[in-house]
């Protein structure tokens, strides 16, 4: 019921590279965390635990208590406070979809399900509700996973009370042997089940299915997608569920993770209460073969074609590969591996920011023992279509020029800095890491045969031996990731290409016959920005002390506010707010507030490009983002108590400088449509693309910008959006973290509060403040998307109001809750109609009046009526005031237990507290919060659905697929 996305940033690299030497071989995730010293294992109970530290050199963290019941399943705990009163529990079962036979493809997956529809304990319907009235949301709290080689089930405890830790690892219990597996349950089900794979079925999911069969032919992998196949969902016996289910959900394959502000003691004895009588069963089911690398395999090429795909080329040298046993050598041989990959990526990210290259995203890896049988060494890039084959020769030759020249030592020393900052960051900040990232790091560890060691640890192992990482070392491992194989070319492309492999080949082939040379050393140069001035002085300050702040204001009229704490060890949140935002006039071009912040920091400062930042900046841990909101520009950054300064000079260097390159338009009208490709090949994805602008009559400073609007805009025009603003609007300075006052305001002087005096006020703009609800359809507005044609997508908007009344929008939002249990209980619960119901609530902050409540559900075409009439029985029976006492609990508790965790999460108050200069208001609604949420009634509510809930008012969308399908 989860999925994983993965984001790709320009420091993708180096992260990817000390994530790998501080923890694990190469295709899991980072695990070496946790305390500070390293010891023996904990391993107390039922006899041999056979986890990974028992037979590696690596020191296991001795804060984690490892055992093993009597019936083989292993557990883990961990005392950890943050957040501070809450606890996660995960159970992990190592198999997966590659332990289901022909008959049950996607009964793995459809399991996780139907444990959330009743066991012997626990009536089918009961669980979610359970857990939502202790304040447990379904999704974000209560949730589960399915790949091809384990499930996991995940809670979130929002409390450490004895009731609720007992009735999680009751919970827990259940699914691991006391499912009932109902065979009328199971029918109901499996209308949810196909719709979340219709809602998974996307290009980039199909393109990926087909990548694995083509590096894997024949293998048991290439078959066992999770998801599974439409004909084993539609016709299973329960019979079959139950196969998987007593054969696979066994304690020898299970593992049970607790990590929270909890006794271990008590934890353990817990574990053994509920787990104790679990039966192991006397002929448990080996695991299959996963697969085998085709021996003596030549120069291959496969190809893909989606109309909606990006351009996409892989490169792969592949060779029979077994995990290997995490021990120090092999992190650090892994380490090596990164560091030649990093410096790869580097140099392709470096033609990338070029502006002028066809490439637009590239990323190098190397995964050992990639499903236990094979290591695999790739690139992946992503281009322009019809520049596909020079993006080709771009992969090709500058691996081969690293093959051949490898590296240079000021490459190897921007990695090895970066590797080094991040590894120090990681064990400065380790006692206030989060318990969902310890216990994914925990369970993962034991699947993926791991050693869960410290931060602290994997920085001492990196000092020891940094100076054996040399450019011969490293360019040794790089070359034997590629060397003794052929390579294995695939692309996937909207372009229909006749005689693909033939096309390939060619391509390869005229790269291969290009020669290259070494790279030549560019230097890492010194960061320009470091002298705004004389210091400035502070006019006024004060302190907030119940919500422990400090306000000041320099001379120059900059704003800052900073609140000390102590959620995030050696971490720092920066916000600067500045003019406002898509409210800023515009000359030429409504979309150049999209453009401008797509570009902003792409174009890199007067004195550095974007590129030569990333070589200046190495090793130091700052950084950000740019964006334009409805009422305000922002910059926004995190770095550390040592970086502070120079993350404040940065953002100033941005304020002040921005470069404005034409290199960042460039790269934006490379991507942006394949950006709109992407969006146009599924319902959700349409969403995104048109919906926002309808919602405004047509406002088109809103929704994704067309082709001709992105080609209108040129950089004079995104500079003269912003420059006014820039140069002289009101500056509101917001940190919160791990700061000094003393050492923060420093350092803001130095760099804000040098810069020449700010206007002491801003144009309101007015006159740009509309924004209007269209008319209510009496026919829904017909979108067409170019996916799967049984995807669809129905959504109806309610206008609603804009945020000028906090209570007002608080009730709008406990309407909402309300709202979405019932939409969940109907349609996916009840009717099967959808695997996601979604909805939300917007008031806006800069336009008066606007705001809306929208529902959307993923469907089939065919149910478009149905559903529609059953969103509008559900908001008649808001509006007739069925609500009850249940609903109010299940709706409200998962609330207020997000405000508590919220009170102790940096970028929580960072959101609160930006703008309060300007909206002193924003100060008092933090006081309120939790009282406030606490006292709206049932009344409120059903007063609101019949306020904003109107039938007569609403704006339906509904997207189909293209008709020429």
């Amino acid at each position: 019921m989860t999925t994983a996305i993965a984001r790709a940033t320009s420091c993708i690299g180096w992260l990817s590279a000390a994530a790998l030497f501080g923890a694990l071989a190469a295709c899991t995730p980072s695990q070496d965390d946790a305390a500070e010293t390293d010891a023996p294992a904990q391993v107390e109970t039922g006899g041999e635990a056979d986890f990974a530290h028992q037979s590696s050199d690596l020191p296991v963290d001795p804060a984690v208590r490892y055992g093993r019941l009597d019936n083989g399943m292993r557990y883990a705990i961990l005392q950890n406070d943050t957040p501070s009163n809450t606890a996660v529990l995960r159970m992990a079962f190592n198999a997966g979809s590659l332990n289901e036979a022909d008959d049950q493809r996607g009964l793995a997956h459809f399991l996780e399900h139907m444990a959330f529809n009743g066991s012997e304990n626990v009536p089918e319907g009961e669980m979610i509700r359970l857990l939502e009235r202790y304040g447990l949301e379904f999704g974000p709290d209560t949730n589960a996973g399915t790949n091809r080689e384990y499930v996991i089930y995940m809670l979130n405890l929002p409390d450490t009370n004895d009731e609720l830790v007992d009735t999680g690892l009751m919970i827990l219990r259940e699914t691991a042997s006391n499912l009932t597996l109902d065979a009328d349950a199971i029918d109901r089900e499996r209308n949810v089940i196909l719709s979340e794979e219709r809602f998974r079925n996307t290009p980039i999911r199909r393109w990926n299915n087909a990548l694995t069969e083509f590096r894997y032919p024949g293998a048991l992998v290439v078959d066992r997608d999770a998801i599974g196949i439409p004909e084993v969902i539609e016709t299973a016996p329960r019979e079959r569920f139950v196969d998987y289910y007593e054969n696979f959900y066994t304690p020898e394959r299970a593992m049970f993770v607790v990590v929270g502000d909890i006794d271990p003691d008590q934890i353990e004895a817990l574990i053994e209460t509920h787990f104790g009588d679990w039966e192991q069963p006397e002929d448990p089911r080996e695991d299959p073969v996963p697969g085998e690398v085709v021996a003596d395999r030549g120069f291959e090429t496969g190809y893909f074609h989606d109309p909606e795909i990006f351009t996409i080329m892989t490169i792969d040298a592949i060779r029979p590969g077994e995990r290997e046993a995490d021990t120090a050598a092999t992190r650090f041989e892994n380490g090596l591996h990164a560091l030649g990959n990093a410096i790869l990526e580097r140099r392709l990210d470096s033609i990338i920011n070029s502006g002028t290259s066809p490439l637009i995203q590239a990323n190098v890896g190397y995964s050992q023992g990639e499903y236990d049988f094979a290591t695999r060494a790739g690139i992946l890039g992503v281009s322009q279509p019809e520049r596909w084959t020079e993006a080709l020769a771009i992969l090709e030759q500058e691996l081969r020029r690293a093959r051949e020249f490898g590296f240079t030592q000021g490459e190897l020393n921007e990695q090895v800095s970066n590797m080094r900052t991040a590894l120090q960051n990681a064990a400065a900040q380790a006692a206030t890491r989060e318990n969902s990232d310890l216990a994914g790091g925990i369970w993962s560890s034991w699947r993926y045969d791991n050693v869960f060691g410290t931060p602290a640890a994997a920085l001492e192992r990196f000092n020891s031996r940094v100076d054996e990482m040399t450019l011969e070392a490293v360019e040794a491992a790089f070359r034997e990731q590629w060397d003794g194989v052929e390579p294995q070319v695939f692309l996937a492309t909207s372009l229909q290409i006749d005689n693909p492999e033939a096309a390939i080949t060619a391509a390869w082939e005229d790269s291969v016959g290009t020669p290259v040379e070494a790279m030549e050393d560019a230097g890492a140069g010194e960061f320009a920005y470091t002298d705004f001035g004389t210091p400035g002085d502070i006019a006024q300050q004060a302190e907030v002390e119940d919500l422990g702040l400090t306000r000041v204001v320099f001379e120059n009229g900059v704003r800052v506010t900073l609140k000390p704490t102590d959620f995030e060890d050696d971490v720092i949140r920066v916000s600067v707010r500045f003019g406002r935002g898509e409210l800023e006039p515009r000359e030429n071009g409504e979309v150049v507030d999209t453009i401008a912040s797509a570009i902003f920091q792409s174009s890199g400062l007067g004195q550095h490009s974007a590129d030569e930042l990333q070589r200046v900046l190495a090793g130091r841990s700052v950084g950000g983002g740019f964006a334009v909101g409805e009422d305000s520009f922002y910059l926004g950054g995190s770095t550390t108590p040592a970086d502070f300064q120079l993350q404040m000079q940065l953002m100033a260097a941005y304020l002040t400088d921005p470069g404005w390159r034409p290199e960042g338009l460039a790269q934006y009208r490379a991507v942006a449509p394949e950006i709109r490709r992407n969006l146009r090949s599924s319902p959700s994805g349409m969403l995104q693309l048109a919906v926002s602008r309808l919602l405004r009559s047509g406002d088109n400073r809103y929704g994704y910008p067309t082709p001709e609007e992105v080609a209108a805009v040129e950089i004079d025009e995104a500079r003269a959006f912003l420059a006014p603003a820039l140069e002289r609007s009101p500056i509101e300075i917001t940190v919160v973290g791990d700061i000094d006052i003393d050492a923060a305001l420093d350092a803001i002087a130095s760099t804000f509060g040098a810069i020449p005096e700010r206007d002491g006020s801003w144009p309101d703009f007015d006159e740009n403040r509309t924004a209007t609800f269209p008319a209510a359809t009496t026919e829904p507005v017909i979108l067409r998307h170019n996916g799967q044609d049984y995807q669809s997508m129905v959504n109806v908007y309610w206008p609603t109001v804009d945020d000028s009344d906090t209570h007002r929008s608080r009730v709008i939002r406990m309407l909402r809750q309300v709202f979405d249990l019932k939409l969940t209980e109907r349609l996916r619960e009840a009717e099967g109609f959808t695997y996601s119901a979604f909805n939300s609530n917007y008031e806006s902050v800069a336009y008066p009046g606007f705001g809306y409540l929208w529902v959307g559900v993923d469907i089939r075409p065919e149910n478009a009526d149905a559903v529609y009439n059953a969103i509008e029985e559900l908001a008649a029976d808001l509006r007739n005031g069925e609500i009850d006492d249940d609903e109010m609990q299940r709706a409200r508790q998962p609330l207020l237990e997000q405000i508590e965790d919220a009170m102790e999460s940096n970028g929580t108050w960072l959101g609160w507290l930006d703008g309060s200069f300007d909206d002193p208001s924003r100060l008092e609604n933090i006081r309120s919060i939790t009282e406030d949420y606490s006292s709206i009634t049932r009344d409120e509510i059903v007063e609101a659905a019949r306020t904003w809930l109107d039938p007569e008012a609403e704006f339906r969308v509904t997207i189909l697929p293209n008709e020429a399908q």
